[in-house]
This record gives structure tokens, C-alpha cells and sequence, in this order.
């Protein structure tokens, strides 16, 4: 036989598993709008880059210095 803490005690803790529920039940489907998408700038190749690639190829010219100017604004263009 329960006493009457245990009824009161018991009928307090029905009552909290309703209110839990409800509260589950309202935030279902609901975005978290603290939540931010943090993305990482896009940095793209100096001048300096560019000739030391050129470099590395050993290609000095005019064509393959637009290919990479090509390259890079294509780069930007898909990151941003």
C-alpha cells in the first residue's frame, strides 16, 4: 500500500513525463536557428604564387601565366 508521499510523489513524476512529452512532441521538425554555418574564406593564388608555379614548370610565357589566371577565377567562382 502506498502512503500518501509515495501517491503525491507519484502523480508529480506522471506529470512531468506529460509535460517532457509535450515539450518533445512541440520542438519535433523545429530548426535550432542558434545553430550557424561557419565556412572558411576562399584565398586565392598572389602574384608571387603564380610565378613560382610557373617556375616550377620551368614555362615562362604569357599563355600559360592566363591559363593560371583561368584556373583561379574558376576556383573562385565555384567557392563563392
Amino acid at each position: 500500500m502506498e502512503s500518501h508521499e509515495d501517491e503525491a510523489f507519484n502523480e508529480i513524476e506522471r506529470k512531468a513525463k506529460q509535460r517532457m512529452e509535450s515539450v518533445r512532441v512541440t520542438m519535433r521538425g523545429v530548426e535550432d536557428d542558434d545553430i550557424q554555418e561557419y565556412k572558411k574564406p576562399w584565398v586565392g593564388l598572389t602574384e608571387q604564387e603564380k610565378g613560382a608555379i610557373m617556375e616550377n614548370l620551368n614555362a615562362y610565357g604569357k599563355n600559360l601565366y592566363e591559363f593560371a589566371q583561368a584556373i583561379e577565377a574558376k576556383l573562385k567562382e565555384k567557392n563563392t
